[in-house]
């Protein structure tokens, strides 16, 4: 009986912690660290209020796809045993990041820039 190793069990705790830290954001309006770059400071920006709506969506989106990323590797590559297939998966959830990563950029941009 395979077990889930550890790459899968990473990636899924990954994927929960950006849901928890997408609701603590929307609820309390801090932004989590984790979130922005180190050149923008949210104590200083114009508009956190636009950066947290406007990423909201794309959070939960990312959350959820990279738990699905997870379970779906091990899945595919752990229990049915199709490797290549699993390498596949992680290869187009890299390409969905890079998608979500321009996004997060632009907002940061956007709304955490102090001028």
């Amino acid at each position: 009986m395979p077990t889930m190793n550890l790459a899968d069990t990473i990636i899924m705790f990954v994927g929960f912690y950006f849901l928890v830290s997408t609701a603590m954001m929307k609820a309390h309006g801090k932004v989590n660290r984790m979130l922005t770059s180190k050149k923008y400071d949210p104590q200083k920006a114009k508009d956190l209020p636009g950066f947290i709506a406007s990423m909201y969506l794309p959070n939960i989106a990312i959350g959820i796809i990279t738990i699905a990323v997870g379970a779906a590797h091990y899945v595919v590559a752990d229990i049915m045993g199709h490797d290549q297939t699993g390498v596949y998966i992680y290869v187009a959830y890299v390409l969905v990041y890079v998608v979500y990563a321009v996004a997060l950029a632009r907002a940061q941009k956007k709304y955490l820039s102090p001028n």
